[in-house]
């Protein structure tokens, strides 16, 4: 098939990168691993559709086939672990992996000092899935644009051949891969716990800079709950907004805009109390105590997980849960420093 060539070749590009110690070259090779296992993943879709349709009697089921066919790289994957191709913790792994090449593609990654490791984990796994889900020989058509000087370097059973169909051994390609591939300068384990204490250091000294409120005397605790009270509110009144929103659309009239930044001015005041206790009835924090100890000592014990895949899917669970009080905290963050300049301003204007 002409897919193998291009999955064989991405591949092999990705081990020239990983042999170079640095986040360029690691975002390069996670790209190429990603876009290779998608091929992989699409093909054995492919040859399970092929199947199918070629069999008296039809296997998959019509959501099976709708999700083979789709283009979505999260359902492909999860059709695949149902029929046993893939196992399970290969597939949150995978899922994890693809939104870093999705950060990349899009927002840019704030976590590269730890992109090489998650490359040379990506690589490992694209490799070891490759017999799985390509089988352990597959035919090339012989043409010349497919088995080329390259090809054959790649695969050499293909300088051999003097037939129309090539047969390629997965078996053979997987282990040269694997055997090729450089070890990492440091354990995936031990790299996701050190930077994952590196990203909890940064998020405590950010919390700290509203910890104590404008007065300089508020718990921090407290101050925790009102920056999540706050932001739950705001997203509550986003939602209730756009339900609203849809409904008008429905009877034809036009939407009524809501400005976030005028929303968001509301901050701080009895306003959002009251919204909050209306729309969210019931409502309690997602964290009622500082994380930041917690934290720490579930990121210290990733280095004694017992796989690499372990230490990722937990990682990754931190990692978003740092991500998101980040996130919640930046505009609070921000106000604080318009504070902070406002009373530089008095005091300058004072003198």
């Amino acid at each position: 098939m002409r897919s193998i060539v291009p999955i064989a070749e991405q591949l092999d590009r990705a081990l020239a990168e990983l042999a170079t110690d640095h986040p360029l070259n690691g975002r390069i090779a996670l790209i190429l691993v990603d876009n290779g296992l998608e091929l992989m993943c699409h093909q054995k879709c492919a040859d399970l559709l092929f199947d199918d349709r070629h069999r008296n009697s039809r296997r998959l089921t019509p959501e099976q086939r709708s999700d083979a066919r789709g283009r979505a790289f999260d359902r492909k994957i999860h059709f695949l672990k149902e029929l046993g191709y893939i196992a399970p913790d290969q597939v949150r792994a995978m899922s994890i992996l693809h939104e870093y090449r999705n950060q990349l593609y899009h927002v840019g990654l704030r976590d590269d000092p730890i992109i090489g490791q998650l490359a040379h984990l990506y690589f490992r796994l694209a490799a070891g899935l490759l017999e799985s889900l390509l089988g352990t020989q597959r035919h090339l058509r012989w043409e010349p644009e497919v088995v080329s000087d390259e090809a054959r370097r790649l695969l050499p059973e293909l300088a051999a051949t003097k037939y129309h169909r090539a047969k390629v051994d997965m078996t053979g390609l997987r282990d040269r891969l694997l055997a090729a591939c450089p070890q990492p300068p440091m354990s995936v384990e031990r790299a996701l716990s050190a930077h994952l204490l590196f990203r909890i250091d940064q998020a405590e000294s950010a919390f700290g800079i509203i910890a104590r409120g404008r007065s300089g005397t508020d718990d921090p605790v407290d101050t925790l709950r009102t920056v999540q009270r706050e932001a739950d509110t705001i997203a509550a009144i986003v939602r209730f907004r756009r339900e609203g929103d849809k409904a008008l659309k429905a009877k034809g009239s036009p939407p009524k805009p809501l400005d976030v930044d005028a929303l968001a001015m509301a901050r701080g005041t009895k306003v959002l109390v009251d919204l909050n206790a209306r729309l969210l009835p019931g409502w309690k924090p997602r964290r009622p105590q500082l994380p930041f100890e917690s934290w720490r000592k579930r990121a210290g014990s990733l280095s004694a997980k017992r796989t690499a895949l372990t230490a990722l899917e937990m990682f990754d669970q931190i990692r978003k849960e740092i991500d998101q009080l980040e996130e919640i905290m930046a505009e609070p963050i921000e106000d604080m420093h318009g504070w902070h300049q406002h009373l530089e301003d008095v005091a300058m204007d004072g003198r």
